[in-house]
């Protein structure tokens, strides 16, 4: 499983968001952002307005569920 670091990084490149245009949608400065990536301390609401962003769901997953595929694509 991808730290939340990686996911975002990768994520906004595929969507071609930058972390300020995040920060931006979280009326945070882009250093806040980056702690908050680093320390993964974002609110529930924070990551709702993060995905609504991204065009995005939030999604829960069994820890034992197998993904396949694409790299965001579970079976």
């Amino acid at each position: 499983m991808l730290a939340l670091k990686e996911t975002f990084k990768a994520i906004s490149k595929e969507k071609k968001v930058t972390q300020q245009e995040m920060a931006d949608k979280l009326g945070i400065s882009k250093q806040n952002f980056s702690n908050k990536v680093q320390r993964n301390t974002f609110s529930p609401d924070e990551l709702v307005k993060i995905a609504d962003l991204l065009d995005m769901e939030i999604a829960f997953i069994d820890k034992e569920a197998e993904i396949k595929g694409e790299k965001y694509t579970i079976n």
